[in-house]
């Protein structure tokens, strides 16, 4: 058994960087529709490190409290609306299935998505 984690290499294809933007770009229209701009930075960073495919850094950005740690997350926003939070909680599942098609594997994410309807 070895001592030193595997590092996952990153799949920063320009398809999965296309469908990341895609993703991002449709949450930042529902946070705008909700009236607020919570996670659009965290949101904005982690597309910034994805197009430069620094791994470190689409990590760092990627896995902050800010999407999927606990109250005030990001994934656990309350959109006031039945509708609204439908076609958020479907664009942030998808979102998080396009990090793991990058590469994440994360028990937060992963948490995340088992609790998205």
């Amino acid at each position: 058994m070895s001592i030193f984690k595997k590092h996952r290499t990153l799949d920063f294809s320009d398809e999965n960087i296309k469908s990341l933007s895609e993703s991002i770009v449709n949450l930042k229209s529902i946070l705008s529709k909700v009236g607020t701009s919570i996670g659009s930075q965290q949101l904005n960073n982690v597309l910034a490190s994805a197009m430069r495919k620094d791994s470190e850094s689409f990590k760092k950005n990627t896995l902050t409290n800010a999407l999927f740690g606990g109250a005030g997350a990001l994934w656990e926003l309350y959109c006031g609306d039945d509708d609204l939070q439908n076609e958020f909680d479907k664009e942030f599942k998808k979102f998080c299935l396009e990090l793991k098609k990058i590469g994440i594997n994360n028990g937060r994410v992963n948490q995340v998505l088992d609790g998205l309807k």
